[in-house]
C-alpha cells in the first residue's frame, strides 16, 4: 500500500481526481468523556468498496498543537475495506478542572490507500481531517447540559452581545436570533465564563432566541429570554 501524505502534483497537466464520497465514517459528531468511565470508544467505518484507509488520531487543547491529556489506541493503522475499528480514549490521568467540563479536540486524518490500476496515472490524492469537540465531565456537575443552556443570560453592550454561563457545562449553539437576525458567529460560550459577539447592524428588538446543541448531536428545544442592556 502506497500512501501519499501530501498533496502531489505531476509535471503533465491531466489529473485524476479521487473524491472518496464514501470514505472513512466517524460514528460520533462529538465526544463526552464521563470521569466515572474507564475510556470512550469511538467507532470509525470504512465505507470503501475496494480500498484500505490510513487513520492517524490525536487530541489538542483547541489551539492544535498542545496535546490533551488523553491516550488515543491506535493512534495510527489501517482500516480495510469494509471494516470497522474503535479508537479508545483514555485519560492520563492529568489534573483538570472539578468543578466545570474541560474541551478539547480530536482530531481524525484519513488517507486513502493507492489501488494499484492508479500507478502510472497523474493523481491527485486528498487526506481528508474531521475535528471533533470532546468534553472531559468530572463527578459531581450540576443540573445537566440542557438546563445550562436554557438559563443562559443575553445582555447588550454598544454592539457586542454578552452572553453569561453561570452553569458548569459548555453551551454550544445550534443557532442563536437577536429579533429575526441571526449571529452568525455565536458558536460556544464555556461554563462559569461569558462571551462576547458583534450583533449585526441589521439586528432589532430585545428578544433572544436560541437553541443549543445535545450530547447527541440533536438540537434542544428553542429558549427565548428578554435583552438587557448594560
Amino acid at each position: 500500500m502506497r500512501i501519499l501524505l501530501l498533496f502531489i502534483c505531476f509535471m503533465t497537466c491531466t489529473f485524476t481526481m479521487f473524491t472518496h464520497a464514501t470514505g472513512v465514517q466517524v460514528g460520533r459528531t462529538r465526544i463526552i468523556y464521563d470521569a466515572n468511565t474507564r475510556e470512550v470508544a469511538l467507532p470509525l467505518t470504512n465505507k470503501d468498496k475496494e480500498l484500505p484507509w490510513l487513520i492517524q488520531s490525536w487530541i489538542d487543547t483547541g489551539d492544535e498543537k498542545t496535546r490533551g491529556p488523553f491516550i488515543i489506541t491506535p493512534p495510527l493503522f489501517r482500516l480495510d475495506p469494509q471494516k470497522e475499528q474503535n479508537l479508545r480514549i483514555t485519560w492520563s490521568g492529568q489534573a483538570l478542572p472539578t468543578d466545570r467540563e474541560s474541551l478539547f479536540y480530536m482530531n481524525i486524518r484519513t488517507i486513502p490507500a493507492m489501488a494499484k490500476d492508479d500507478d502510472n496515472k497523474n493523481v491527485l490524492r486528498l487526506i481528508y481531517k474531521t475535528r471533533l469537540k470532546l468534553f472531559w465531565r468530572p463527578k459531581g456537575l450540576h443540573n445537566n447540559p440542557v438546563d445550562t443552556c436554557k438559563s443562559l443570560r443575553f445582555s447588550r453592550r454598544a454592539s457586542q452581545l454578552v452572553i453569561t454561563n453561570d452553569g458548569d457545562y459548555y453551551s454550544v449553539f445550534d443557532n442563536l436570533k437577536l429579533g429575526s437576525t441571526s449571529i452568525k458567529d455565536a458558536e460556544i460560550v464555556a461554563p462559569k465564563a461569558t462571551a462576547q459577539f458583534t450583533v449585526p447592524k441589521t439586528a432589532s428588538g430585545k428578544e433572544v432566541t436560541w437553541r443549543c446543541i445535545t450530547d447527541y448531536g440533536n438540537p434542544t428545544n428553542e429558549f427565548n429570554s428578554i435583552l438587557t442592556q448594560e
